[in-house]
């Protein structure tokens, strides 16, 4: 049995030949149509759809209404209306939508429309007479066979020119006398075209904000901060540090005896005493005393007399009781503080404070700038009331009450007066009093306890004593006993001192003062001069003298100067100067100066555009650039 063998390498290119001959057989038998015309007649048929959609569109209601005046539609108005679809031009590409466009304008007899098609492989336009057979006269169909090319006759131009202070019109004829070969019919017409032309001419010079105009320049002033190194210079500075120097005290020592006299030293002690004792003189006398007083009680029930009062019921007036409205007398105002600030609308007033704009300026924007801002100053004033008044005006039926309230009656109550109780139509007070009348005038009324009470008083003699004539006093016997002058009773007794005093000796000497005896030493007194200290004994000085030296020791390097300790220390110190930079300030290790500035630039110019109309007579139906007027001429 054979086996199948797949293809080989060799089979595959052979395979590949045949097929490239093959083709190159048909290209050759049957080579490529010209796609020229079909390529014109997609953009013709392009042109007719738009067309189309224009006379579909431009009835008699949408159709210009004055002569010259235009209606124009782009593509992609007629695609965003539905009208048409997308243009595709041969190259399978879209057509420009702005670009293309239809428009129909209105002429003296007729209408004309261009269509306008803009494509990646073709841009034309066509310009079709619209109705001229439905709604023109017959010269419509003379116009139509005019030549091409035209026939330019007279050029009629008038110019506009307008300004701030006359217009003035100028029109002027130019003759043509262009010769041009016609084929000969009726008449021939030649249709007025217009054209406007503007120009600029130069108006006035004019400059940026902030800028003044000097001839054809912008000058702005201004000022700028200009910084410099500062000039460097080392010098020596001498320091001196103090201390106080330690001071060395050196002392000697010297005693002398000290001065010495006699004087006298005065001082007490007590004297010697001899006591004598003797009876006393005795003496009995009688005394009349207050004897004592007893109080004994009698009580008995008051007499209770009820009384009864009526009174009539007092009438009671209510009232609804709101808060006065509080109303200024004026007000007075107290400047508190300025306010300056960028904001133009910071002005307001309320019943507490006003604030007031008091001035305004301009300056710069910052140190730096060429532009200027407008600052806005205020005045801020607390406002306080002269006084006050209430009112109720704003509470129909209140009336002012207590000074700051408002009240209106509402309703009556019956109150009865204080004390007595309703009673129907009646008030009632009952009253209750109690009287000792019957029991006479010692009896007398204990309120508290509805009592009548009576006082008993009754008179007894103490211990010791005796009953007298009249009850309220007794008689007591008194015994006293006294003693002569001089002396000291003791009881029944009497007593006397002998006071004396020690025997005077050499250098003491005694003298007696009642219990006392005045003692007078003789003794030695020795003093010292000032500055010196006494010894123990008295007897000696003991002077002391001191020397005090300075000393730098415990500092070294320092110099003894007087009772100061000194030393002097020599640093470099580096100084900047602005001193070359006149009138600049030194500012750490710059020079800062602030010098004027002027910003100078050429002057824009600005000009005034002037129109004119330009007029022109054609054989042409249309000239592009130019419209129709509506005016026309036969020229043969």
């Amino acid at each position: 049995m054979e086996e199948k063998r797949g293809l080989t390498i060799k089979d595959i290119l052979i395979r590949l030949v045949l097929i490239i001959i093959f083709i190159v057989l048909l290209i050759w038998l049957f080579p490529m149509p010209d796609l020229k015309p079909l390529n014109s007649q997609i953009f013709l048929d392009n042109i007719d759809r738009m067309k189309d959609v224009a006379k579909s569109y431009y009835t008699i209601e949408r159709l210009p209404e004055n002569i010259n005046d235009s209606k124009k539609m782009t593509l992609r108005e007629m695609i965003d209306n539905h009208y048409i679809l997308p243009l595709m031009d041969s190259n399978g590409n879209y057509c420009d939508e702005d670009d293309s466009y239809v428009q129909i304008t209105k002429l003296e007899n007729e209408y004309i429309i261009k269509v306008n098609l803009s494509c990646t492989d073709r841009k034309d336009y066509v310009i079709e007479h619209y109705g001229c057979y439905d709604i023109c006269n017959d010269a419509c169909k003379v116009l139509e066979t005019t030549s091409k090319s035209g026939l330019a006759g007279d050029i009629t131009t008038t110019y506009k020119k307008t300004n701030s202070s006359n217009k003035t019109t100028t029109k002027l004829t130019t003759k043509k006398t262009d010769k041009i070969t016609t084929t000969k019919h009726d008449k021939i017409y030649e249709y007025e075209y217009v054209k406007n032309f503007c120009t600029e001419e130069f108006d006035k010079y004019v400059c940026p904000e902030g800028y003044t105009l000097v001839g054809d320049n912008c000058i702005k002033t201004g000022s700028k901060t200009e910084t410099y190194p500062a000039d460097k210079e080392i010098t020596k500075v001498y320091s001196t540090d103090t201390k106080d120097a330690e001071p060395i005290v050196d002392s000697t020592t010297e005693t002398k005896p000290a001065e010495c006299r006699e004087d006298y030293k005065t001082s007490t002690i007590d004297a010697g005493y001899k006591k004598t004792t003797y009876s006393a003189q005795k003496t009995t006398t009688t005394q009349k005393v207050t004897a004592d007083k007893t109080y004994s009680y009698d009580v008995k029930g008051a007499v209770a007399t009820t009384k009864t009062t009526n009174a009539s019921y007092e009438i009671i007036q209510n009232y609804d009781v709101i808060t006065a409205d509080k109303i200024a007398n004026g007000y007075k105002s107290t400047y508190k503080s300025t306010i300056t600030s960028r904001d133009s609308g910071l002005a307001y007033e309320n019943d507490n404070e006003k604030v007031v704009l008091v001035d305004q300026w301009k300056e710069l924007t910052c140190d730096t700038c060429f532009t200027t801002v407008t600052v806005y100053k205020y005045y801020r004033y607390e406002k306080t009331a002269n006084s006050y008044t209430y009112s109720c005006d704003a509470y129909d039926g209140y009336t002012l009450y207590d000074g700051n309230k408002c009240r209106k009656p509402t309703t009556q109550t019956k109150k009865c007066p204080s004390g007595y109780d309703p009673n129907g139509s009646v008030c009632t007070k009952t009253e209750t009093t109690y009287s000792c009348d019957k029991y006479g005038s010692d009896y007398k009324l204990d309120s508290s306890s509805k009592t009548c009470k009576k006082t008993n008083v009754s008179y007894t003699c103490p211990p010791g004593t005796t009953e007298t004539s009249d009850p309220k006093y007794c008689n007591k016997t008194v015994t006293t006993y006294t003693c002569p002058t001089g002396t000291e009773k003791d009881g029944n007794t009497c007593i006397k001192y002998d006071y004396y005093c020690p025997d005077d000796t050499s250098n003491k000497t005694y003298t007696l003062n009642g219990s006392k005896c005045t003692v007078k030493t003789k003794v030695k007194v020795c003093s010292c001069p000032e500055g010196s200290v006494q010894s123990e004994d008295k007897l000696s000085c003991v002077i002391t003298s001191s020397t005090t030296k300075y000393s730098c020791d415990k500092y070294p390097g320092y110099t003894l100067e007087g009772d100061k300790c000194t030393k002097t220390t020599v640093t470099d110190k580096v100084v900047y100067s602005c001193d070359k930079y006149e009138g600049s300030v030194l500012d750490g290790t710059n020079c800062i100066k602030t010098v004027s500035t002027t910003d100078t630039q050429k002057a824009e110019k600005t000009y005034k555009t002037y129109c004119e109309n330009k007029y022109m007579w054609s054989t042409s139906t249309s000239v592009d650039g130019w419209t129709y007027t509506g005016n026309k001429r036969v020229i043969n």
